[in-house]
């Protein structure tokens, strides 16, 4: 009996252990998404205003609705975002915003990670175009997630995705079969990527 009962505490110990574990790496990823998603969505928009984009914002809604657009296409759907506009100016090109995400973890409790983000348009007098990058993740056929990230930064991976009664892998490249580490790549092209369950 002494030997039963020590079997199930230490279950429930391992099993304590890897909630934990797997709530901490949830938020993580959660965070580094909001993190890069709300800086991409502002630099794409900051980026946008000024006398050389003349078809860019025209005044301060529209660069607030500009980047709220494109900060959109990038978080995670399964979240509630609330996004605070602190400052916003087309004619300085400046954009500030603080961004919160609510969550559940998967012992039920909410929880929530925030950010927040200045970005100044600089003046140059021959600015030079950053190149961007599109990263597709397809599940089941669909798109899953997709990342507008400037060329050669790293990699940005969603959380991962869900098919029901089947266990996620990992990511394979779309020509390729075997899953690929995708931590730590840094992007130099368009790249699309496809679920693999078992």
């Amino acid at each position: 009996m002494k030997h039963i009962m020590i079997g199930i505490c230490s279950f429930a110990l391992f099993g304590l252990l890897l909630l934990t574990i797997y709530t901490i790496h949830g938020r993580s990823i959660r965070q580094a998404e909001l993190d890069q998603a709300l800086e991409d969505a502002m630099e794409q928009a900051v980026a946008s205003t000024g006398e050389t984009h003349l078809d860019g914002p025209q005044n301060d809604k529209e660069l607030t609705a500009l980047f709220l657009e494109k900060f959109a296409s990038q978080i995670d759907s399964n979240s509630q975002v609330t996004v605070h506009i602190l400052d916003a100016d087309w004619q300085k090109g400046l954009l500030s915003a603080e961004a919160v995400v609510s969550f559940y973890h998967p012992t039920g409790k909410e929880g929530k990670v925030a950010s927040r983000r200045t970005v100044i348009r600089e003046a140059r007098v021959q600015e030079e175009e950053k190149e961007y990058c599109c990263i597709d993740y397809i599940v089941n056929g669909s798109s899953y997630k997709t990342y507008h990230v400037q060329k050669g930064s790293k990699l940005m991976i969603p959380g991962a995705p869900q098919s029901a009664g089947k266990r996620f892998l990992g990511w394979r490249e779309r020509d390729g079969e075997e899953i690929v580490v995708l931590a730590g790549r840094k992007i130099e092209k368009d790249c699309t990527y496809v679920a693999v369950f078992q």
